[in-house]
């Protein structure tokens, strides 16, 4: 492990002799489509989710989910998925190279007991589908994500699309 360490910093450091850190990290990072990674905020407390609704007017779905749930960890592989083929795709440097139809966000209920009393979430996970906009949003829908979660949110979506 020293020996890889060490390997990359002279890398680093020869590169660097450009007069520049910013153009090693630039060179970094890439917007090569499997280099990408899905975007899906992180909301914490009512602040924050209202920040999430009115950034733009698309529809937005959070997944609340409890990090002792196993249900919930099977299903953040499946809305992982969901994101990066319907959401914004990102490089490592955090910047939107693919933007998407649907924005996703995530709320962790042991952080955010009390926003997610608030939203009369009761099992989990739970996907709350909402159309964003200026007002702070408006919720459409609810999913208990059961087995066939991906395939109920789908459908809910194109409804969504269709008539939204």
């Amino acid at each position: 492990a020293k020996r890889f360490i060490g390997h990359t910093t002279k890398i680093i450091v020869a590169e660097r002799n450009d007069d520049s850190r910013l153009n090693v990290f630039r060179d970094l990072v890439s917007d090569d489509d499997e280099d990408l990674r899905p975007r899906i905020a992180t909301i914490a407390k009512q602040q924050g989710l209202d920040d999430f609704l009115r950034a733009d007017d698309r529809l937005c779905l959070i997944k609340i989910y409890a990090p002792f749930c196993k249900a919930c960890k099977a299903f953040g592989v499946q809305f992982r998925k969901l994101a990066s083929e319907k959401g914004d795709r990102i490089n490592s440097a955090g910047n939107v190279v693919h933007p998407g139809n649907i924005r996703f966000g995530e709320i962790e209920y042991s952080s955010n007991i009390k926003l997610c009393r608030a939203l009369s979430v009761k099992k989990f996970p739970t996907v709350l589908v909402y159309r964003g906009g200026g007002d702070g949003g408006e919720r459409l829908s609810e999913i208990f994500c059961r087995s066939n979660a991906v395939e109920e949110i789908l459908v809910e979506l194109d409804q969504l699309m269709v008539g939204g």
